[in-house]
């Protein structure tokens, strides 16, 4: 028990000192005591933590009733106890999952269908379309056993970018065969020096699980990728993407 307070004051404390640090480097709005600066913070923080859930529905007058019944100490005003409440959340964020997974198998093959029909891309049997924008070495091609050192970006079918070797602040490196099998395979279509567009179905790169919170559950994947150099069978210093 005495840990799980001690680590409530530690994530008061920093969320506290963030918001007032803030406040006192933007001129922010100045409160009355810390407690006021305090219980503030703790809205910020529950709402950017909320926020990215607006479009799913979230009713923002029941939650901040929920929080109003619990603050009061009256426990007859809270409609849930504990159990029941992470029994929802879970309950919900299961459905909310299963749409969001959904919808991107829809929104996938829909655009796959249009691409394919796009100036320069080829669509294979099993469903990885690219589109080779520089051949490259063709005497210098990676395997699957090869180590490649490659410039990437990475983006969703919406045009977001997720990833890219310019945010790691230098080129990634890793063995092809170690990766999703869309790179894996389109990869070693162009030579060193090539540079190739990759879009990707789901099932040919993290599929049904994503990866993290970084992409969601069967998404189709969009890469440009600049093959800098292929070293024969050798292993990377640092596996990337």
């Amino acid at each position: 028990m005495f840990t799980i307070m001690k680590f409530k004051v530690v994530i008061l404390s920093t969320v506290v000192a963030a918001f007032l640090l803030s406040s006192c480097g933007k001129g922010g709005h100045k409160f009355a005591n810390l407690a006021d600066s305090a219980s503030y913070a703790f809205g910020v923080s529950i709402g950017r933590n909320l926020e990215g859930y607006r479009a799913q529905n979230i009713n923002e007058k029941v939650l901040a009733q929920a929080i109003e019944d619990v603050l009061s100490g009256d426990t007859t005003k809270v409609k849930m106890n504990d159990q029941l409440a992470m029994t929802v959340i879970q309950t919900y964020f299961t459905k909310l999952q299963k749409e969001i997974a959904d919808k991107n198998v829809k929104d996938g093959e829909e655009f796959l269908a249009k691409n394919k029909k796009e100036s320069g891309v080829v669509a294979l049997p099993n469903g990885l379309q690219y589109k080779i924008n520089a051949p490259g070495d063709q005497n210098i091609k990676p395997t699957a056993t090869d180590t490649v050192v490659v410039n990437y970006t990475g983006t969703f079918i919406d045009g977001k970018e997720f990833d890219s070797s310019k945010k790691q602040g230098m080129p990634a490196r890793f063995v092809l065969g170690g990766v999703i099998p869309g790179w894996t395979q389109g990869l070693q279509l162009i030579g060193k020096g090539g540079k190739i567009k990759l879009f990707i179905p789901a099932n040919l790169a993290y599929g049904e699980r994503g990866a993290g919170n970084v992409i969601p559950a069967n998404s189709t994947l969009i890469f440009e990728v600049e093959l800098l150099d292929v070293i024969k069978g050798a292993a990377p210093a640092a596996a990337k993407k």
